[in-house]
């Protein structure tokens, strides 16, 4: 069994097996085991160090702070195709922000309409979609699989 015990003398928590009497803090001070005194209590040592922080945090005042901290933050992944597209083909020039674009349209979408390529050129500033995505055919980088549908070459099968 594990507990967490507090150093009188400098305030901090620290890990201790409940089987032993003393044990020493980073101070310099030798902490007496009492098991009224005891903060937290473990069942393995791999339980323990998140006691030790809470305990840590509780004594400095800052509890909801540190557990807020701790916990993982979720990214929002936009559902939108077309502003993660956006967002991939930011940067560069004009050349390489079309040629990314559509080749992230074909990556989510498999094939894309001029309308998808439309609205992801309007998001990244490009104007006239259409001769833009005219070159790229033109470079052999994008293909027309069916009428009205586009898709990227990959160079890699």
């Amino acid at each position: 069994m594990y507990g967490v015990v507090v150093c009188p003398r400098c305030r901090r928590a620290k890990g201790v097996d409940l089987a032993q009497k003393t044990t020493a803090c980073a101070c310099g001070f030798e902490i007496r085991v009492v098991p009224a005194k005891v903060r937290a209590r473990a069942s393995t040592a791999r339980e323990l160090a998140p006691l030790v922080g809470r305990v840590n945090a509780e004594l400095a005042g800052g509890a909801d702070v540190a557990a807020e901290a701790s916990a993982p933050r979720r990214r929002a992944r936009s559902r939108d195709v077309h502003t993660r597209i956006v967002a991939a083909a930011a940067s560069g020039d004009r050349a390489r922000r079309t040629r990314v674009a559509a080749a992230e349209l074909t990556r989510e979408l498999e094939v894309f309409s001029l309308e998808d390529w439309r609205k992801v050129l309007a998001g990244l500033g490009i104007p006239d979609p259409e001769a833009a995505l005219a070159e790229l055919v033109e470079a052999g980088a994008v293909y027309e699989p069916r009428a009205g549908f586009y898709r990227a070459v990959s160079l890699i099968p």
